[in-house]
């Protein structure tokens, strides 16, 4: 386990240099302007994309009032729901919360902790996949019609299992049909999202771990800017067909990824509808998949992509055509490090444009006639 720990620490470090900005200053922080100079009648998405993540940037650690202090002990649902004056920031404790319910979020609450590393939510939520079963998909915190939340400097991690989700910890071990092709059986309960937005404005995640997540560890449904940055995500028990184990975009728009570390679930998801989504700097060692039928315009900038040989797809990846739409048109590729599971380098020329293909052909990106030295997300 420690050594584990130590290879995940690693492996953002070595990460780090690739994207990492001034470290007084940061994409999804408050501040940025958009540069309207650098705008491309090429693209005319880049005046949406810059729209991208909280409207006004992620309000400062000092800039809202810490108006409630808990401890493990305390009930973290009574706390937010006692909490009437918003914005306000609850100040979780160091220590172990364990959640076996549900925890609904409240529009204006800013949910921090003291310490990412051991002020730890720890979830016991059950859940089954409604696929084989009559009920609901289930979540541990849930952000519905919501204005205004954050998530800060905490870890979320799935502890009501005696088992470790099913994957591999050598970058290089052998492809099995077991890990994502076959279903959790040992404990068919675990069904359980880490956090869930539905219609929610203006919130965020940053700053924590997101750990062993009973499916999706974020599902980002029809909501708008979003902002999700310096989160480290790894691992998660159902990640087998039927739509399981996603950092899940559906039908949302203007949401900003950056600086995240995605390792060990199934898919980073965009689709159903998702549009002007600016997915810039971040370490993922899982494909970024234009799942099924997104609207289009969808930014793809600087990442670097990894593929382990026991992963089953290609870092960038489109659904299956016998139950999913293609992507939409206007996904741009701009300067990312694609590697696939044999270490093959794949649609990362530097300062070459990439579209994704619109259609079901071998072929899912175009290498275009298009080089630009610039960023296609114009903020400064």
């Amino acid at each position: 386990m420690k050594n584990s720990f130590f290879l995940i620490l690693l492996s953002i470090f070595i990460s780090l240099p690739f994207f990492a900005k001034s470290p007084d200053r940061q994409y999804g922080d408050s501040g940025w302007k958009i540069d309207s100079t650098r705008f491309d009648v090429r693209f005319p998405a880049m005046k949406e994309w810059a729209k991208a993540g909280v409207e006004g940037g992620i309000p400062s650690k000092n800039a809202v009032r810490i108006v409630k202090r808990i401890a493990p002990t305390d009930n973290l649902q009574l706390a937010i729901d006692n909490i009437a004056k918003t914005p306000a920031v609850l100040l979780l404790a160091e220590g172990e919360y364990v959640i076996s319910n549900m925890i609904r979020l409240r529009s204006g609450i800013i949910l921090r902790g003291v310490n990412k590393n051991t002020v730890i939510l720890s979830i016991k939520v059950r859940g089954q996949h409604q696929h084989f079963s009559n009920t609901a998909h289930q979540s541990a915190l849930l952000l519905e019609n919501v204005v205004g939340v954050g998530i800060e400097n905490l870890t979320i991690k799935y502890t009501d299992a005696p088992f470790d989700p099913n994957d591999r910890d050598s970058f290089s071990a052998a492809w099995t049909e077991d890990v994502y092709h076959k279903r959790e059986m040992r404990d068919t309960t675990l069904v359980v999202e880490h956090i869930n937005m539905i219609k929610a404005k203006n919130c965020w995640v940053q700053d924590c771990n997101l750990l062993w997540s009973g499916t999706d560890p974020i599902r980002i449904s029809a909501s708008e800017h979003i902002t999700c940055r310096r989160n480290l995500i790894d691992r998660c028990y159902n990640k087998a067909d039927f739509g399981m184990g996603y950092y899940n975009i559906t039908n949302s728009s203007y949401v900003l990824i950056c600086n995240e570390t995605i390792k060990r679930i199934r898919h980073f998801a965009i689709q159903n509808g998702s549009k002007y989504n600016v997915v810039i700097n971040n370490y993922l060692e899982v494909d970024i998949n234009f799942h099924n039928g997104d609207a289009g315009f969808n930014l793809i900038e600087n990442n670097r992509v990894r593929i382990p040989t026991w992963h089953s797809w290609g870092p960038i990846s489109v659904g299956d055509s016998r139950q999913h739409q293609p992507p939409g048109k206007g996904n741009v590729l701009l300067n990312n490090s694609f590697q696939d599971k044999s270490a093959k380098i794949l649609y990362s020329e530097k300062d070459r444009v990439y579209f994704m293909t619109t259609d079901w052909t071998s072929k899912r990106v175009i290498n275009s006639d298009i080089y630009l030295k610039k960023s296609l997300y114009p903020i400064h």
